[in-house]
């Protein structure tokens, strides 16, 4: 499944380098992490990935909660410019009617991520319109099986989902693949980069299985990748009631 990995460096020389190398690996789809810096930065920013890259590259847009209502419509038309497949979470998660008023307004889907948690919240979302996807997390959601629920209920409204991280290790990042991959609607690809990424070392005794920008599935039992257990123990900490 196609990886998707966010630019959030505030430092743009950075961010592009970044990029380049992505590239260079066969990362195609590029979330772009908004809102942190202004919105004359988050439009530079698109303009010189998409000068740079064209449309060799996807773009996905996070303001991570990160706008203010009375001018979210406004800045996210000028985002439209940018050809993005989606726009998440723009306003904070209980804004529900705000969320519901940008969806109608944009042609860009709006995706749903901080205001859908359970699978009570995506009957809420489903019945309020306020997205037409989701992000679904196996952290987030409480589980594999959870996360499995929460998409089922959105495909039975026709909401397609898309396979979400809490910046996390290999180990956890498996858990997420596995329950992407046994899930045909969550159908966005994930962003299962962080081991590989940003990571000086992680848990897994293999590197996880990322190739040309694609993340594969393991067929080994189990989550797939054995653990490093002497680094394991290394990292474990002692917990005290």
């Amino acid at each position: 499944m196609p990886l998707s990995v966010s630019l959030a460096n505030p430092d743009f020389d950075a961010d592009m380098d970044f990029a380049r190398t992505l590239v260079a690996d066969g990362v195609q789809v590029f979330k772009v992490k908004t809102g942190f810096s202004g919105h004359a930065f988050d439009i530079h920013r698109l303009e010189t990935l998409r000068s740079e890259f064209g449309d060799t590259i996807d773009l996905r847009i996070d303001y991570n909660q990160g706008m203010v209502g009375h001018e979210a419509l406004r800045r996210l038309r000028d985002i439209e410019a940018f050809a993005p497949d989606f726009i998440e979470q723009p306003v904070p998660a209980d804004h529900w009617d705000t969320m519901a008023q940008l969806r109608a307004a944009i042609d860009t889907p709006l995706l749903a991520d901080e205001s859908v948690f359970s699978p009570a919240d995506a009957l809420r979302a489903v019945k309020s319109r306020i997205a037409d996807l989701f992000s679904i997390k196996v952290m987030k959601s409480g589980g594999m099986r959870r996360g499995q629920m929460v998409s089922a209920i959105a495909e039975a409204a026709g909401i397609a989902c898309y396979g979400g991280d809490m910046f996390e290790t290999g180990l956890a990042h498996l858990a997420g693949l596995h329950m992407v991959a046994a899930t045909p609607n969550i159908s966005l690809g994930c962003e299962f980069y962080q081991a590989n990424y940003y990571l000086a070392e992680d848990l897994l005794a293999e590197r996880f299985p990322v190739e040309n920008g694609t993340v594969v599935v393991p067929s080994q039992p189990g989550l797939g990748i054995d653990v490093d257990e002497a680094r394991l123990a290394e990292f474990a900490m002692e917990a005290r009631g």
